[in-house]
């Protein structure tokens, strides 16, 4: 019996020699052949990051799929480690020889100038002499998550038109990511995530999955182990040595801005859209007046007749407010206009749209005055009902019949065009008489028209029917619909940057021309 246990022992000890054996060793010189590759390309990344000092998509892209040539799968850590040269004003006792007080230099950089800073209520209330000027030296560190957020974003604008009053009430969550402003043109073109000389950037990866010497190591000894199956780990890291997109020929995305316009003064802007009949002009650039504010509650008129909007429910944060010279709606705001009480109109506005689906509401008011009556300019999302305005805009005008009674059908003229999401478009209604061309018999004649105007492509209808006004003191409302003496039914979710309102009906040819102004101004494509 002895001997046959012996001889039973005796094969297994061979089969694991001659073969469980050689077949491990196998595969754990090909673990180390993907260690020494996975090391090599996240070296080469690394330094390949630290000697330009940016990081843009591509970049990123070519190193997770060089990484994949190892046959393992990653969890991939990127960390950067900035250094912050803050300047900072100090404000020293009279013997020199105590600090009273620190100051932000780009906050107070006009009283340093004076020689003297004065605070007039708060904590640190009183004058302060002696100034000094230095720098704070801080680090803060940016994950992954971070870094992946600036190189996929599609938002790149960072210009901010305010006075340094103005700036010092902002909250930094109200300012734009200043990384993001550097767009390489090579093959791109590429968001990219800069870093300053000096910084510190870390890359860590490690495999996720189980490797084949992994799983027979924890066969022969029975999971001896344990949870541990780790075999590629590397940590590698290095100084930022260049900054080398700032010798590169750049692209600042001004989306929404126009580097002409004096920013002190707003008629060149108002003057280059049609004038006559203007009665109100909103703009995000200039949302009160001459100059921009991130928390303005109040929207002012441009076009001289004092229609200014208010904003209600939005929150003034990341989501919720003025961005990028625009304002953002999420489904929960909206603003409202006087009652302009108009028989003719024509109602424009520059928007972008966040979604082409929307369970909750999937007709999107723009602008309006709907109310038993009324026009307004509606998005229609996919999943509306109506097929033959799926992913539209649509210009719906309420009429009522000979005895004054509302139809609830209303009067629409709809786009060709499906609407996009994250695409700005300009777009326009149009209601009442319009002059056309001369006839026949050399005269000139009028119709009453509906025109409906999508980035300068125009659809127009006579319309024959009876205009139905909307309910006495509704008002003109963006992003929702007016109800009479309450506040909005909310529904838009996307961005406003621009509204215009006629009391009277523009021509095609109008709209056109009020497009290519926008088309300019907004880069609409």
């Amino acid at each position: 019996m002895d001997g046959i246990l012996q001889r039973i022992i005796s094969i297994l000890i061979a089969v694991v020699i001659f073969f469980i054996l050689p077949v491990y060793i196998a595969y754990e010189k090909r673990d180390d052949i993907s260690y020494a590759l996975a090391l090599k390309i996240t070296t080469d990344f690394v330094n390949n990051v630290n000697a330009r000092g940016y990081l843009d998509s591509k970049m990123y892209d070519d190193f997770i799929s060089e990484l994949a040539l190892t046959q393992n799968s990653y969890d991939v850590y990127m960390e950067h480690t900035a250094k912050k040269y803050n300047p900072v004003i100090y404000s020293y006792t009279d013997d020199l020889k105590t600090i009273r007080a620190k100051f932000d230099y780009n906050l107070y950089k006009d009283e340093y100038s004076a020689g003297q800073i004065v605070i007039a209520d708060g904590n640190l209330a009183g004058t302060y002499n002696n100034l000094v000027l230095a720098y704070d030296l801080a680090e803060k560190k940016y994950t992954e998550s971070q870094i992946l957020s600036v190189i996929s974003s599609t938002d790149r604008s960072v210009t901010l038109n305010t006075s340094l009053d103005a700036y010092k009430t902002l909250n930094y969550r109200q300012l734009p990511a200043i990384s993001s402003i550097y767009v390489i043109n090579e093959q791109g073109p590429y968001n990219i995530y800069t870093m300053n000389e000096g910084d510190e950037f870390n890359v860590i990866i490690k495999n996720k999955n189980t490797t084949l010497a992994t799983i027979l190591y924890n066969a022969i000894t029975l999971g001896a182990a344990g949870k541990n199956n780790t075999k590629i780990y590397v940590n590698y890291g290095g100084t930022v040595k260049a900054e080398s997109y700032r010798d590169r020929v750049v692209e600042d995305d001004n989306t929404n801005y126009n580097p002409e316009t004096d920013n002190s003064n707003t008629s060149s802007m108002v003057n280059s859209y049609i004038t006559d009949g203007l009665v109100a002009l909103l703009d995000g650039e200039y949302n009160m007046g001459v100059t921009h504010s991130n928390k303005t509650d109040t929207w002012e008129d441009l076009s001289g007749n004092g229609n200014n909007a208010a904003l209600s429910g939005f929150d003034f944060d990341d989501e919720s407010g003025w961005r990028y010279n625009g304002l953002r709606f999420t489904g929960k705001e909206y603003v409202a206009l006087d009652d302009f009480d108009l028989d003719e109109m024509t109602i424009e506005a520059v928007v972008k749209f966040d979604t082409i689906t929307d369970v909750t509401n999937p007709e999107h008011s723009v602008l309006s005055n709907i109310n038993n009556g009324g026009a307004g300019l509606v998005y229609n999302l996919l999943n509306v009902d109506d097929a033959t305005k799926k992913g539209k805009i649509s210009f719906d005008v309420y009429t009522s019949d000979a005895d004054g009674n509302l139809i609830d059908t209303p009067s629409t003229v709809t786009s060709d065009a499906v609407i996009q999401a994250n695409k700005i478009y300009s777009i326009s209604g149009s209601l009442g008489r319009i002059t056309l061309d001369e006839d026949a018999s050399g005269m000139g004649y009028e119709v009453v028209a509906q025109i409906l105007g999508v980035n300068g492509a125009t659809k127009a209808q006579v319309f024959n029917s009876i205009y139905q006004k909307p309910a006495l003191g509704s008002k003109h409302t963006l992003g929702g619909t007016p109800l009479a003496g309450a506040g909005a039914n909310t529904q838009l979710k996307g961005t406003i940057y621009s509204i215009r309102i006629y009391n009277r009906a523009l021509t095609e040819d109008e709209i056109k021309e009020n497009y290519e102004i926008d088309k300019k101004r907004f880069n609409i494509e």
